[in-house]
């Protein structure tokens, strides 16, 4: 009766524990259902209107500027949470601009140049670059394909959200395929169900998985970004030794940055500095820029302005924590001393003029026979005897005058002898 008893224990509880099991297989969205979740989310944000540094995405992430990442992020985050999974922060970056973002698929080895043949699927991240300097300044979300045509949604197109098509004929650089830098392709199968299409760049690899998963951590430590500087804290020893303190590394738990001033003239130096904490945390730093025509990023995050605009700096450690700011650069104004100089310069010209005219009029003195020295030397011993004669001349005029009127009053009145 006992064996019945416990052989009919036994076989409830493993009835329940399948029973269990079964809903959460049944819920696990697969691949497919996670990629058609973004586009969907995606495509009905088409229309949305913001400004060029403000929109609800930034208001969701807490970050308000150049909004095409925030944008990304937030359609993921968003898609996560109607299909149970986690997908921002797990699939794609926690934060971060463009090319922070690039550098997070390459280092997981999910990062395709467009020149590498690979075809984007719905769901993809795609990276632009429309300067053609090498570095990415805008991002969006795959939407479709067809042949060598590409559909896409991006956030942020002039403040608004938009769908666009590129072509091989499209115009450049908004609509031309040559524009588009490379692809960012999500592990979606590690947050759903089997994956159809791992996404990642060929090449041959003889490691394991679990091999594979151990040495990513190496290779970001190595890799030093085109638009970023890696700075291992504080740990400056050899491979060999970091291999077997591995697993007694402090993991970065926080991370912040700041700076003495984020509005800049051209020519300023300002160095953005970062503090992660706990202070004995070994962490890979790296700064990435997503426009170098307005600032460049020196060693240590020295930060120089070279042009007018706005940058967006990210400051990422381990790939795992990101922080970024706004660096605003203006030309540089002119000091005030000029314009007082200008204004020295004004009355400057005033007095010149009539230093000329006095000069002039000492020439036709001169020209006179007249010693202007002395006279400007002794002129209290004859301006009053000059005032006598001047008005001695002038009365002897008038009288001269009166006389001769006079006379010829009288010529006029005498009678005429007449026969």
């Amino acid at each position: 009766m006992n064996f019945i008893k416990k052989s009919l224990s036994v076989i409830i509880s493993i009835t329940v524990i399948i029973v269990s099991m079964i809903p959460i297989t049944a819920n696990a969205a697969s691949e497919n259902m996670l990629r058609n979740s973004v586009v969907s989310i995606a495509e009905n944000e088409v229309g949305y209107t913001g400004t060029s540094s403000y929109s609800k995405y930034g208001e969701w992430y807490g970050y308000q500027g150049s909004w095409c990442t925030t944008f990304v992020f937030w359609c993921f985050n968003k898609a996560g949470q109607e299909n149970s999974a986690k997908l921002f922060g797990s699939i794609i970056p926690g934060g971060g601009n463009c090319n922070s973002m690039i550098s997070w698929f390459s280092n997981k080895g999910r990062y395709n140049k467009r020149t590498s043949g690979y075809t984007p699927k719905p769901g993809d991240l795609v990276f632009f670059d429309w300067s053609g300097n090498g570095s990415s300044q805008h991002v969006g979300i795959v939407t479709g394909t067809s042949g060598s045509t590409v559909y896409t949604v991006e956030g942020n197109c002039s403040g608004k959200v938009k769908s666009r098509t590129y072509t091989s004929s499209g115009s450049k650089p908004y609509n031309n395929i040559s524009a588009i830098m490379g692809y960012g392709v999500p592990a979606y199968s590690s947050a759903g169900g089997k994956d159809t299409d791992s996404g990642k760049t060929t090449s041959k690899k003889t490691a394991s998985a679990n091999t594979e998963k151990k040495d990513t951590k190496q290779t970001q430590k190595e890799k030093t970004s085109k638009h970023g500087h890696a700075a291992s804290k504080p740990n400056n020893s050899t491979s060999s030794v970091k291999e077997k303190s591995t697993q007694n590394e402090v993991t970065p738990e926080s991370l912040t940055i700041h700076a003495s001033s984020y509005n800049l003239q051209i020519g300023d130096t300002v160095k953005l500095n970062y503090d992660i904490k706990p202070s004995d945390a070994v962490a890979v730093v790296g700064y990435f820029c997503d426009e170098e025509g307005i600032i460049e990023i020196g060693s240590e995050g020295s930060i120089k302005a070279v042009g007018t605009g706005t940058a967006t700096v990210v400051v990422c450690a381990n790939n795992e924590l990101y922080k970024q700011c706004d660096f605003k650069v203006s030309e540089a104004v002119a000091k005030v001393t000029q314009h007082k100089s200008q204004e020295r310069k004004i009355v400057g010209t005033t007095e010149m003029n009539i230093t000329e005219t006095e000069k002039n009029v000492q020439n036709v003195l001169t020209e006179m026979g007249v010693n202007v020295n002395a006279l400007s030397q002794n002129k209290q011993l004859y301006i009053i005897p000059l005032t006598i004669i001047a008005a001695t001349f002038l009365i002897s005029v008038f009288v001269a005058i009166v006389k001769k009127i006079k006379k010829a009053d009288n010529n006029e009145n005498r009678p005429s002898n007449k026969e």
